[in-house]
């Protein structure tokens, strides 16, 4: 927020010069100094549309890096779906070929012994 000089002193002169005592003046004037250094710590809507569009950003920032990371995950998970596939598949053919050889063989045997 812009910074707005006051005068205590300047405002105190003032209402003087219209017609109150001093004590009156100056405790008035003193009065509207403490508001005005309090209203410094207010902020404007413009203000907080900057700071909420900060976060918007920070946040999309954050989105992003993380999508990217489940993206690179999934993929990641495919690819091990797929190797895992091949090695069940080769295995199995393996395991069917090991049961197709003792089958035939066993087969063999029989009809030599016959």
């Amino acid at each position: 927020m812009n910074s707005v000089v006051f005068s205590t002193l300047q405002y105190a002169k003032s209402l003087q010069v219209v017609g109150f005592t001093e004590a009156q003046a100056e405790a008035i004037a003193d009065g509207a100094g403490t508001t005005h250094h309090a209203m410094q710590d207010f902020v404007t809507k413009k203000e907080l549309y900057e700071v909420r569009d900060q976060l918007n950003q920070k946040i999309d920032e954050k989105f992003n890096f993380l999508d990217s990371k489940v993206t690179h995950l999934e993929e990641k998970i495919n690819c091990m779906a797929d190797v895992l596939t091949s090695k069940l598949f080769n295995r199995l053919g393996g395991l069917m070929v090991a049961c197709m050889s003792i089958g035939i063989s066993a087969v063999a045997f029989m009809i030599k012994g016959i």
